[in-house]
């Protein structure tokens, strides 16, 4: 389980992944606990946006799993003409990383 006590090294885990531009950690309501980028240009309200917006897409697709009886939901990647995002839904956090495909690192 994750736990606020190792949060850093998840960040420093995903953030050295090839493109991988931003890590946003979020509580189980949307709000961010931590997040890193490669500059500044993801900012504070950019984080607090990316919670917001991908809990609430993760507790919707939550309930389409349910819906249709296929166990749980644990990850899931939505791909974007830039890259993509992937959600990781943990007991109590959502670790959401925005990868760029063309980034260089």
């Amino acid at each position: 389980m994750l736990s606020q006590g190792n949060f850093q090294p998840v960040l420093d885990s995903l953030m050295s992944h090839k493109g991988v531009y931003a890590v946003v950690i979020a509580n189980s309501e949307g709000f961010p606990l931590t997040y890193r980028s490669r500059d500044d240009t993801f900012t504070a309200d950019d984080a607090e946006l990316t919670a917001a917006l991908f809990s609430a897409l993760l507790g919707r697709a939550k309930s389409a799993v349910e819906r249709v009886g296929r166990g749980d939901i644990n990850f899931f990647t939505l791909d974007v003409t830039t890259g993509e995002i992937l959600i990781a839904l943990e007991e109590d956090y959502v670790v959401i990383a925005i990868r760029d495909t063309k980034l260089r690192m």
